[in-house]
């Protein structure tokens, strides 16, 4: 099914517009959680489990109740009578829920976990009185091991007697049969580091509730404003119709903002019992030890070739550390289950067994993370790739040429049973060999080695799964249902207000989805307003999934023609033509061909609200429409990577050449903002890979809880960055318009881990451990070395 909204005529569209946001936030005129000021506003901060499980014998808050400007002192014996918790699970046969309470009551699952929460002052005073509570702990056996935790260790979470969330196998065609008829079989057991997103910005809420009306406000630095607003309202049981939520600025989500926490629901509670504003904000340390984590996955995987290169089996098993809890909504399923569901990317895979298992951990819950399940599948693989490639003495290039969905076989029915309707593949292959200059660089890596330096190159394609809908969600196996709004109101002015339930963290919505209202009624970006972020306007489900330009365009698009088809009734009535021959263009409305017949945009929608005589028969008057839009396909964006290193084997520091990405998200509404999105995601692939580590001791302690130990890449560790565009228009999305918010974290990271590990191959060094650190990869070295006798 192809898009019904018409297609646009590009004047905005495709143009590099200087970003409008950008003026308040360069000079800290920007409002975030932490600058709104609501008179008398208290401040909490939570005191947090310091083990990973133990049994909570007894709580004492007496001297923090005491401490001068404390104003409220609460534990989970408050809070669970007000609210049972977090409750997150899906609607899959045999997948166990859990509930997260605001404040743990018995027993605690993982460092970090709120315990007890103290209202007062000043956030010093607040902090002050946490160290004065004191909690008599049982230490319980810490479960840190995923492995471990399934095959019947000792239960992470008492309600999750067997540690398993879910288990899941898929098969099609007689996968063990192919593997050992395969003329070439590649193995490996890859194990992806625990990350998180590290948002500029920390977790915070602020929340206020005015008794006289019954309202309730929460500003909440977060992605997912209206769901965080239905679930506020069902495990508070509050009335839904007077609570508000408002996204304000957000400094970074990359997915981790895209939950609901009990931290939201603590504040909430909090300001209705004090009848005062109530703030909390979350500091580093706390960000690292108990918002979300990702990856956390261990991927055993086996791949065959026939005789030529051609794929004949792919089987791969993947295990996911989830933490204690499910996370709210995406579940521990996030990792897991979504990384099997694309294993075969854009491969062509006759024979495919995938089978995932939800691990339940004494650890920080596993969440939403840009690339969420993908990007470690995505390492094991495009690595067998490139062993298998130099078996069969095929460059990385082309083993993948190869086995890449072709132009002319589209649509595609994939072994996972993802449908792709279109894809650059085989371009984006040819396009990443061209611009690497493969022969050269066999030449340079030869010199290089025999003058002892190691260069390496790293290959990785991939496709996108985005512009998530209800479809798109149900075709991963997670059974979500909704739609996003967007409405288009066009003043007696002529100015146009856009408002749409699609927020930014940073992403430039304010600039591109105003460009796709301009191009939609012919108008000028500054005639043009975008409003978000707050539960009042528009509904929907947010932003994630890289469905932003997907969603906001569709629904706005859709709005906007309601509008422009009216406005088109009343020129066509003014201007002495038919509809069908009205175009707007550059702030003007004027018949096809004939541009001096035509009148302002202005003037026509004047005559609209003021001039009755002027409509035609039956003209509905309304220059406000509101659409939603779920779109009807799941859309891909693909693209692909090419990552060049030296790796200096005596000291393990990986130092870049090149980086290259070739990226096809259809029709780019602002090719500035994509290439922003592909180097920022870059930067994050290079710190995955290469420095962050959220490690864990054998007692569920982390070791990395500041960042002086979990390290993130500065401006030095980012090379100068190639973009090759491929702009493939989709037939399938409004406006031809694709996501690709993700698609760096998705793929640049397999390029990265190929990169070192061919530089690596003289050294018979392969490394499947992640992150790539100089002391692993030293390690290794030193490993591989033969010992002088």
């Amino acid at each position: 099914m192809k898009s019904e909204i018409p297609p646009l005529k590009p004047q905005l569209i495709g143009t590099r517009v200087t970003r409008t946001e950008d003026a308040k936030l360069l000079t800290g005129r920007a409002r975030y959680i932490a600058d709104i000021a609501l008179p008398d506003t208290l401040a909490v901060a939570i005191l947090r489990s310091p083990y990973a499980h133990a049994r909570m014998a007894s709580i004492d808050t007496t001297a923090a109740a005491a401490l001068p400007g404390v104003r409220l002192v609460w534990t989970g014996a408050d809070t669970s009578p007000r609210s049972s918790g977090v409750a997150a699970g899906h609607p899959i046969e045999g997948m166990k829920g859990t509930v997260q309470p605001v404040l743990a009551t018995d027993v605690v699952h993982y460092v970090g976990e709120p315990v007890a929460a103290v209202v007062a002052t000043s956030r010093a005073v607040a902090e002050d009185a946490c160290e004065l509570i004191e909690v008599d702990y049982e230490e319980l056996p810490a479960v840190v091991d995923a492995e471990a935790a399934i095959a019947g260790g000792p239960m992470a979470n008492e309600t999750v007697e067997d540690n398993v969330i879910l288990r899941g196998v898929h098969t099609v065609g007689n996968v063990d049969s192919a593997l050992e008829a395969a003329a070439v079989r590649v193995e490996g057991r890859f194990v992806s580091n625990r990350c998180t997103a590290a948002p500029l910005e920390t977790r915070g809420c602020l929340a206020s509730h005015e008794w006289t009306t019954g309202q309730l406000t929460l500003w909440s630095s977060t992605q997912i404003p209206h769901l965080v607003r239905a679930m506020l309202a069902m495990y508070l049981g509050f009335p839904e119709q007077h609570l508000e939520v408002i996204a304000p600025e957000v400094g970074g989500g990359f997915g981790q903002k895209a939950h609901l926490f009990p931290e939201e629901l603590l504040v909430c509670l909090l300001t209705q019992e004090l009848g005062r504003p109530v703030r909390w904000i979350e500091d580093r340390r706390e960000n690292i030890l108990a918002a979300t984590h990702a990856r956390g996955q261990i991927n055993t995987v086996g791949i065959g070739f026939d005789g030529d290169g051609h794929i004949t089996a792919m089987k791969a098993r993947s295990v996911g550390d989830g933490g204690a809890y499910n996370c709210f909504p995406w579940t521990q399923l996030v990792e897991p289950m979504a990384g099997t569901g694309q294993f075969t990317s854009v491969y062509k895979t006759p024979a495919l067994q995938t089978e995932f298992v939800a691990a339940v951990t004494n650890k920080c819950p596993v969440g939403a993370y840009r690339g969420i399940g993908w990007t470690a599948p995505q390492i094991a693989r495009e690595s067998l790739l490139d062993v298998a490639a130099r078996r069969l003495s095929l460059s990385p290039f082309e083993i993948r040429r190869r086995n890449v969905v072709q132009p002319e076989e589209f649509p595609y029915t994939a072994a996972t049973g993802l449908t792709f309707l279109e894809g650059s593949y085989r371009e984006t292959v040819d396009s990443l060999e061209a611009a690497v200059d493969y022969p050269t660089f066999l030449e340079r890596q030869r010199r290089g080695r025999e003058e002892g330096r190691y260069l390496g190159l790293g290959v990785s394609v991939f496709n996108e799964l985005n512009g998530m809908g209800s479809r798109a969600c149900f075709e991963t196996g997670f059974p979500v249902t909704g739609h996003d709004t967007s409405s288009v109101r066009v003043d007696p002015t002529g100015k146009v207000v856009v408002t749409t339930s699609v927020v930014s963290q940073g992403q430039g919505h304010a600039t591109t989805l105003a460009q796709v209202a301009a191009d939609a009624l012919g108008l000028p970006l500054s005639d043009v307003v975008l409003r978000a972020g707050s539960t009042a306007q528009t509904w929907g489900l947010g932003t994630w999934g890289s469905r932003g330009a997907v969603i906001g365009a569709g629904s706005i698009l859709r709005a906007a023609h309601v509008v422009r088809e009216r406005i088109r009734q009343v020129a066509a009535n003014l201007l002495e033509a038919a509809p069908d021959d009205i175009v707007f263009e550059a702030g003007r409305v004027h018949v096809a061909g004939t541009p001096a017949q035509g009148m302002a945009f202005a003037e026509v929608v004047g005559a609209i609200y003021f001039a009755e005589p002027t409509h035609p028969p039956g003209f509905d008057p309304a220059l406000e429409a509101t659409c939603a839009y779920d779109p009807s396909h799941s859309a891909f964006s693909n693209g692909g990577h090419a990552v060049i290193v030296e790796v200096d084997p005596e000291t393990g520091v990986v130092s870049f050449e090149r980086i290259i990405a070739v990226e096809d998200c259809g029709v780019m509404i602002n090719p500035a903002i994509v290439e922003g999105q592909i180097r920022g995601g870059i930067a994050q692939a290079i710190g995955e890979v290469l420095l962050e580590d959220i490690a864990y001791d054998d007692r569920g302690q982390v070791l990395t809880s500041t960042l002086m130990e979990y390290l993130l890449p500065t401006a030095t560790d980012v090379p100068d960055i190639e973009i090759i565009h491929l702009e493939t228009p989709s037939a399938h999305t409004p406006g031809g318009i694709k996501g690709m918010g993700e698609s760096a974290m998705i793929s640049a990271p397999a390029a990265i881990v190929n990169a070192v590990n061919d530089a690596l191959v003289p050294l018979g060094v392969f490394l499947d451990r992640y992150p790539l650190s100089p002391d692993r990869i030293e390690s290794a070295v030193a490993a591989a070395r033969p010992v002088a006798r």
